[in-house]
């Protein structure tokens, strides 16, 4: 309670402060207006952004004539609204687009995806509001509408599917020592192979050497060996020439990560003139509301998803997904997701987390959108994937849930004007979270954000900022290790936001001038387009007692078993401080496991279990630290209020195992406390 005490107060204090604007000493103003960018010692800098949605930032998005139009039937509508998009897709191409497919206002019942997969197609709705058009999703698990289907392994960051990323006859090598992130220029060994208006495709080899030098080649979860990324896989960056001097390259996008050559095999880093690849293109979804029923149930049993983009330069605008999971995939390249709303009535159950918003392709742009869902990540990353990304204006609330980029080095995400009152943005070393996901993201900023907290943590040669964000900076060692804590990136006028409102409309306004910031909807009083920098925090359960403050209250949990409808009996139900709630497993069930994911390393010194059904003859509870599981307690029955205190231990994780009963296994409280008057460290 002391906490959220301190932190509604920092709240407040946030609401006067963000007026105050400080100067960042990494990006600034120069005399002449235009921006001023400091760099490291190695020359590395904040790269330029504006490059992230359609077609490259700045570009409105059309309006596409209208070919077709559905209305529901009362049955289901799959297969009517393919058949008009079909017919569209066989129409042709005028001024880059064949045509829209209405959907008139009302519900329609699909039991299967709906497909665009030719270029120049939209599919747009009357609103998703309560009098437009309603998405009904039944039957068996599937995503609502995708983008470019059989197409979606298209990110900038890895080798695309049968594309050795090579025109044989023109290949070089980058000849630089050093490359710095944020550069737009490079030497090669021969330039003379390429010519300007090429495509290239810029490969960066993982080797042994780097892995080692990132520290990720010591990872062992359960005495097994965690590989992070392996050696010998690469990742792929495109860029466009756009000018050549002698052996020196100009390209147009900033490169997203540094290229060091002393931890690259030979030949080093390998540019080749990128063939083309065929997808999916100028395609949109807009003014749609997405709706499935409202389920309380883990992510990996979720039957519906919303949307996935496996497309390049398409747009997702004025979209309301209601109870989707994992609701949208943006594997493709230059899309824009504007003003896409969704909405959760249930946190997800478990520890293990899904995500609204995966981004798996590179210049994407997500815009004034909103999530509200709990024990979640609103914003993930996959791996090896390069920038620029940009979150741009967001609201995201949910408690237990995080804007967390997700494993195996991303590279150059921006995190814009984005408030997440309950949650945290993190930069850091996921460690052997998921399969060993390691360094999760480089080169990424968070600019003037409101966050409950921030975990920002600097990769060896690399650098995370957060500039001009208000909420508290929170320091650990990478996940599930206790040591060595690992020491903050780089924050920048924390507490008090810098007076460039957002970087990326400062960066896209000085390449093109107001009319890109208008062609994308920012225009008149920058403070004024950011509406939602202060909102009310989402109420969190508490609970107190004469043991303390129970430190599992809600976290998220994991079962080895659930009786029926994981509803009634599931794992949240032995911690979320209802007596009359219970877990249990199937009749017949005698051994089980329930673990609780303590979402950060917290201290621990009492345990205290209510047994509902009194059949367990043999248990253990065991914490999880430094990668490995230590042994709190054992014993042969737990009764109706069995209080263990033991060695004070910092958890990540705590897992009871029940290793033998004479029927099914319930508990109906499973409480963790750091007793008052014992500390770390005391002993019983």
């Amino acid at each position: 309670m002391k906490n959220s005490c301190v932190f509604i107060l920092c709240w407040f204090i946030a609401a006067s402060t963000f007026a105050q604007k400080n100067k960042s000493q990494w990006v600034y103003r120069g005399k002449d207006g235009k921006l001023v960018y400091k760099t490291t010692p190695t020359g590395d800098r904040i790269m330029d952004f504006s490059a992230a949605g359609y077609m490259g930032g700045g570009v409105a998005l059309p309006t596409v004539p209208i070919k077709r139009v559905v209305k529901p039937s009362g049955n289901d509508d799959t297969q009517a609204i393919q058949s008009a998009i079909d017919e569209v897709s066989a129409m042709s191409l005028q001024n880059g687009f064949r045509g829209a497919v209405e959907l008139a206002p009302g519900t329609f019942t699909c039991s299967g995806p709906i497909l665009l997969s030719t270029s120049g197609v939209v599919l747009q709705g009357n609103g998703s509001g309560a009098n437009g058009t309603t998405i009904k999703m039944v039957g068996d698990h599937h995503t609502a509408i995708v983008i470019g289907r059989g197409n979606t392994n298209v990110s900038l960051g890895r080798t695309e599917r049968g594309d050795s990323s090579a025109v044989n006859t023109a290949k070089t090598t980058i000849s630089d020592a050093y490359v710095p992130s944020g550069s737009t220029s490079f030497s090669v060994a021969d330039g003379s192979v390429f010519a300007i208006g090429d495509t290239i495709a810029i490969n960066r080899p993982v080797t042994e050497s780097w892995v080692h030098f990132m520290r990720m080649d010591d990872m062992w979860r359960d005495g097994k060996k965690e590989t992070w990324l392996k050696a010998g896989s690469r990742g792929v960056i495109k860029r466009k020439i756009v000018g050549i001097t002698g052996n020196k390259l100009t390209i147009d996008i900033p490169l997203a990560d540094s290229y060091d050559a002393q931890f690259l095999n030979s030949p080093g880093i390998v540019i080749v003139k990128a063939k083309p690849v065929s997808r999916v293109t100028q395609a949109g979804i807009e003014n749609i509301h997405i709706q499935c029923p409202p389920l309380e149930i883990d992510y990996g049993h979720a039957p519906y998803a919303g949307i996935r983009v496996g497309g390049d330069d398409c747009w997702v605008k004025d979209v309301y997904c209601e109870e989707t999971m994992n609701t949208t995939v943006l594997a493709g390249n230059r899309i824009t997701m504007e003003k896409v709303i969704v909405k959760h009535t249930y946190a997800n159950l478990g520890a293990s987390k899904p995500t609204d918003f995966s981004l798996e392709g590179g210049q994407n742009l997500i815009d004034r959108c909103e999530i509200t869902g709990g024990n979640m990540y609103f914003v993930w990353t996959s791996s090896l994937i390069a920038g620029p990304n940009v979150l741009l204006n967001c609201t995201f609330r949910g408690t237990r849930s995080r804007v967390q980029p997700h494993q195996r080095w991303a590279t150059g995400l921006l995190v814009d004007n984005c408030t997440v009152p309950d949650g945290g943005i993190d930069f850091m070393n996921r460690g052997i979270a998921g399969s060993g996901h390691g360094w999760t993201m480089g080169w990424a900023v968070a600019w003037n954000c409101i966050a409950k907290t921030y975990v920002i943590q600097n990769p060896p040669g690399a650098v995370n900022w957060a500039i001009g964000c208000i909420g508290k900076r929170e320091q650990t060692a990478r996940l599930f290790d206790s040591a060595p804590v690992l020491p903050d990136g780089n924050f920048d006028s924390h507490g008090s936001p810098v007076e460039i409102q957002s970087l990326y409309l400062a960066q896209l306004a000085e390449r093109l001038g107001a009319k890109g910031l208008k062609n994308i909807g920012y225009t008149g009083n920058t403070v004024d387009m950011f509406p939602n920098k202060q909102v009310s925090l989402l109420p969190l359960k508490t609970q107190s007692d004469k043991l303390g403050f129970n430190e599992a209250i809600d976290r998220p949990v994991n079962t080895s078993d659930v009786k029926g409808s994981t509803r009634e009996f599931g794992g949240e139900k032995a911690i979320d401080g209802n007596p009359a709630t219970y877990w249990r497993t199937n009749d017949g069930v005698t051994k089980a496991t329930l673990e609780v994911d303590m979402e950060g390393p917290v201290a621990i010194n009492t345990l205290q279990i209510n047994e509902q059904g009194e059949h367990i003859n043999a248990y253990k509870v065991e914490a999880q630290l430094d990668s490995d599981w230590k042994l709190l307690t054992q014993g042969t029955t737990i009764g109706k209020n069995l209080v263990v205190k033991f060695p004070a231990t910092i958890a990540w994780k705590v897992r009871l195992t029940v290793s033998k009963a004479n029927d099914y296994v319930g508990i109906n409280n499973f409480g963790l406390y750091m007793e008052r008057g014992r500390s770390p460290g005391s002993k019983i």
